[in-house]
This record gives C-alpha cells, sequence and structure tokens, in this order.
C-alpha cells in the first residue's frame, strides 16, 4: 500500500478504497479499487497532477460527461468522473484480462484472420462513437482491452477531454495530445477540426502493428498510396509485408494515407476492405489445381464445347488486373475509352510493343512468355538493389545478378545451379527512360507436365510428340495425333494443366513487371520523406 498517495487515498475515502497500482501511462495512473457504495471492482484512473492542474476542471468534467454517454458491448464504460482533494480521476469497470500491448509484447505479431477479427471489433465500436458524435483520438493497443479474447475499447473521448479543457496552456506544458506512432498527421500537426479519418489512420497504425510487429514509422508518400505499397519499408517489415495474404498490404496503405482525403471514409470501410482482401486470399495447392483440373477436363471430354482458346472474358482480365491492385471498375472504365464491347476484351497478356508470341495449338499456349513495361526516368545504378529484392521475393529465387553497362540483368539460376524456371529480367535505363523486359521459356514446363502425366502411358511416344509440338509450331495437328495415339484423353488433362500452369506464370510475371515499373519510376523520381515539420502544409484535405 506504500506506493498508494495517502492524500488520493484520504480524498477518495468513503467512495472508493485504492487497492493497488494496475498501470501507469503519460497522462494517468490507474489504481484498482472497490466501488463501496455498489461492492464491485472497478479501476479509478487518476490525472497527473501537473496535467491536472493545466485544465480547466468543469470543461473536463463536461467532455466526460459527454463519453460516459456511450453504451455499448465493445466500449469500456464509464462510470463516474470527479474532482477530489486537488484530484482529476474517472472510473470504468476493472477488467479481468489483459490489453492488446500485453498481448503484442508476449507474441509481438497476431495471425492476419485474429488481427482482422479484433480490428473489425474495435471498429464497430468506433462506428458506434461517431454515430454519436464522439471521436476516438488515441486508438493504440494499451487502450483495446481484451477480455476472454473479446476486444473492449476504452478511454473514449478521454483526449477530446483533455485537449478541450486544456486549450494552449496544454499546448505549451508539453503534454502529448495523443500517442506517437499511433496518432494521425493533422493531429500531430495540431488541427483542431479532426473526423472519423483520424481514428481510421489510428485503427490502422493498430491493424498494422499485430500483422507486422511494430507501427509503419513512416508517414506513406502519395506514391505509396497510390501504388498500395511501403515502398520504404524496412527489410524486416518488407519480409513480413510479403507474407500477407491477399491484398491487405494496399489496404492498409490507403488507411494510412498522409491525406485524409485520401483514406478509408470511416473505420467500417476499413474493415470491410480488410475482410473483402483476406476472403480473396484463398490459394489453391499444386494438388487441388490437379484435381480440379483432371474432373474439368474429363467433363469436357465427355460433353466437349466450342471455346476460345486465345481470348479472356471480361471477368478473367479483371482478375488479372486485381493481382495487381487494380480495381474492376478500372478495367471496365478502360474498355469504355479503348472503345472495346465487354464482349470482345482483347488479352491482357499481349503487351505493347512486343509481337505475339508463336502460338502452340498442341500445348495450347505460348511456349514463352515475354514482357516488358517502359517508363519515364532513369534508374540510377544505386537503387537496382530494390528492384532485385522485389524479383527475388516475387520469384521466391536469389538467382544471379549481372551488369552490362548500365544494364541489370536478373537470372533465376546463378551460375553452375540448375535451374528450375528460365527467367530472366533486364532492366535498361537509356534516354530519360528505364526498360523493364521480363522473359520466361516454357520448353522445360511442358517437358515436365507431359512427360510427368502421360510418361506412364506410352511414355517414350510422348516425349517425341512434345518434341514435335514444340520444334514444328506451324503443323501442331501432327504433334497431337501422335500423342493421341500415344496416350488418348491423358492428353487432354496434360494440356489443361500447362495451359494453368503457363497462364498462372504469365500473371505472376505480369504482376511483376508492372511492380517494377512503379518501383522504378518511384527510385527514379526519388520521393522525399515527410518529416513532422512539414505535416501542416502538405496536409490537404
Amino acid at each position: 500500500m506504500s506506493d498508494l498517495p495517502g492524500a488520493l487515498r484520504t480524498a477518495l475515502s468513503g467512495r472508493y478504497d485504492l487497492q493497488r497500482v494496475a498501470g501507469r501511462g503519460g497522462m494517468a495512473t490507474v489504481y484498482m479499487a472497490r466501488d463501496i457504495r455498489h461492492s464491485r471492482q472497478v479501476a479509478v484512473k487518476v490525472l497527473l497532477p501537473d496535467l491536472a492542474a493545466s485544465l480547466g476542471v468543469d470543461r473536463f468534467l463536461n467532455e466526460i460527461e459527454i463519453a460516459a454517454s456511450l453504451t455499448h458491448p465493445h466500449i469500456v464504460p464509464l462510470y463516474d468522473s470527479g474532482q477530489a482533494g486537488g484530484f482529476l480521476y474517472y472510473v470504468m469497470p476493472f477488467i479481468d484480462g489483459e490489453s492488446l500491448r500485453a498481448l503484442l509484447n508476449r507474441e509481438r505479431c497476431v495471425e492476419p484472420s485474429k488481427s482482422v477479427n479484433i480490428t473489425t471489433t474495435v471498429a464497430e465500436a468506433l462506428t458506434y462513437a461517431h454515430r454519436m458524435g464522439v471521436l476516438h483520438r488515441d486508438i493504440k493497443p494499451e487502450n483495446i482491452l481484451l477480455a476472454e479474447g473479446h476486444p473492449l475499447v476504452t478511454d473514449f473521448g478521454i483526449a477530446k477531454a483533455i485537449t478541450t479543457a486544456g486549450g494552449e496552456r496544454l499546448t505549451r506544458s508539453g503534454f502529448p495530445l495523443g500517442t506517437p506512432g499511433y496518432m494521425s498527421p493533422e493531429q500531430a500537426a495540431g488541427i483542431r477540426d479532426l473526423d472519423a479519418r483520424t481514428d481510421v489512420y489510428s485503427l490502422a497504425c493498430v491493424s498494422y502493428e499485430m500483422l507486422i510487429g511494430e507501427t509503419p514509422g513512416l508517414w506513406l508518400t502519395e506514391q505509396e498510396v497510390r501504388l498500395g505499397r511501403f515502398i520504404d519499408a524496412s527489410r524486416e517489415h518488407r519480409d513480413r509485408l510479403d507474407r500477407l495474404p491477399g491484398r491487405l498490404e494496399q489496404v492498409l496503405a490507403k488507411a494510412l494515407a498522409m491525406r485524409r482525403n485520401d483514406r478509408f471514409a470511416s473505420p467500417a470501410e476499413f474493415v470491410e476492405a480488410l475482410r473483402a482482401a483476406l476472403a480473396r486470399s484463398h490459394m489453391l495447392s499444386d494438388a487441388e489445381v490437379r484435381q480440379i483440373i483432371q474432373h474439368a477436363a474429363d467433363a469436357q471430354a465427355a460433353n466437349p464445347t466450342a471455346t476460345d482458346e486465345e481470348a479472356l472474358s471480361v471477368g478473367a482480365v479483371e482478375q488479372i488486373a486485381a493481382q495487381v491492385g487494380i480495381p474492376p471498375a478500372r478495367v471496365r472504365e478502360a474498355m469504355e475509352a479503348l472503345e472495346i464491347p465487354a464482349a470482345t476484351a482483347a488479352s491482357p497478356g499481349r503487351q505493347p510493343g512486343i509481337a505475339p508470341e508463336p502460338w502452340s495449338g498442341f500445348l495450347g499456349s505460348p511456349t514463352t512468355v515475354r514482357l516488358e513495361r517502359t517508363v519515364e526516368g532513369e534508374v540510377p545504378e544505386s537503387e537496382y538493389s530494390v528492384l532485385v529484392e522485389e524479383v527475388r521475393a516475387t520469384l521466391r529465387n536469389v538467382g544471379s545478378v549481372s551488369t552490362l553497362g548500365r544494364s541489370l540483368t536478373w537470372s533465376a539460376a546463378a551460375p553452375g545451379q540448375a535451374a528450375g524456371r528460365n527467367v530472366h529480367v533486364t532492366v535498361t535505363p537509356y534516354a530519360g527512360r528505364t526498360r523493364i523486359h521480363i522473359e520466361e521459356r516454357l520448353t522445360d514446363l511442358a517437358g515436365a507436365v507431359f512427360g510427368g502425366i502421360c510418361g506412364g502411358v506410352g511414355g517414350g511416344l510422348v516425349g517425341i510428340a512434345v518434341g514435335l509440338g514444340l520444334g514444328a509450331l506451324g503443323a501442331p495437328i501432327v504433334a497431337l495425333l501422335g500423342v493421341v495415339f500415344a496416350v488418348g484423353g491423358t492428353y487432354t488433362v496434360s494440356r489443361s494443366i500447362f495451359v494453368h500452369t503457363a497462364t498462372k506464370r504469365e500473371r505472376e510475371l505480369s504482376g511483376l513487371a508492372d511492380r517494377l515499373a512503379d518501383l522504378a519510376v518511384a527510385v527514379a523520381a526519388s520521393p522525399r520523406r515527410l518529416g513532422g515539420g512539414e505535416a501542416g502544409a502538405l496536409l490537404g484535405t
């Protein structure tokens, strides 16, 4: 009991019996106490004396009363507030559990689905409070309590009460009106006209920390928000970001936009996007893909349907675009601008400036993927490592790097190693532009798929037939007849798997090409990091 101030115990005697210190923060000390009148355990938060002296007491208590009107299953209610013996305090139920901060201190990260669930629950509390006209202004792990795993938000409206009651005196006293690392740029700049997007930003910081283990640490540039990518993330953060499922990184980048007009308008919009990104993150294993294609191929063989093998539906184009962060609405806008009817959208795999690849009717797909992007600005050689890391992360291969003049080339296999994939990436800065060329030959893939699946049935003939198919693109029917003769219906399965895998690789490389192009633009422009002193001038609303 020695750490309990005698004056405070005396001031609260008859109402609250202080038992022990439960926690200390930058603005208050929390005491576990017994509510004598109602015979219940409570938490009494007592503002630090210097802070209390800086506040207008009546205004503070009036603001606390507004916050006390909130009633929601995920908001810790305020039981009481007042002034006693020069102490300012407010009272809440004592929650038997731990804070999110304690959980993060112990485990550092929270797995994505649990993280999104916690974020969703907090967002529900914020949505209710915003509807009642109350902003939180200080969302952080310390203010999210976990009672038997269920999140509860505490200290609602306290930051507003302190800000309103303290005014300029509080600013001069040096007390932070928010928590660094979690408060929005506009809040850090001292802007008083805050809205729901301030809480969106803080909640996104908490969500990021649950997923990555730390807060972002830097405000995002407009370029990063547009790309939906934390370009300047540390290597450790980048590692974890790349392992996030779905499009979670893009959603977080939007929620953490420096300009509040670029963020989600409400916590509800933010978590809706999070959940959608997580829901789309399920990926089929190779075994599942093979089973599905086998079943579909059998059905196709039994009931053939006419198909246009070289075309993609609008839905397929939208799915491919989504892999690089382009929403379906943008695809349809582009089609309208190009006057392409919805029924005849062209394949996005044919890039301007690159001749169509030879098409193998036998394989059902080109035997080489070639992609090219050209952007304004020259990537300096000092920034080549940024592009190389992106290639390595995407292809999950260290590969080998070489330079010739100012050109950078990355190859999938280091000298002396067997190549799993025959991929080459070349970056060439020249005449104020940067050209990115990606190429992968699929002949080894064709041999592996057709040889592996068909090998048990006439394997020797299959090898010969595949060779004919690759070497005589002008007469694929010869190879087709050879394979059909050798393995019959098995060809359909092999062909389907090859087309699926080739398409999957093309989409992967197309996404890589787009990301490399965006990174090239970013590093060529050398975007300036935003310091705290520049915040006020750059926070357009």
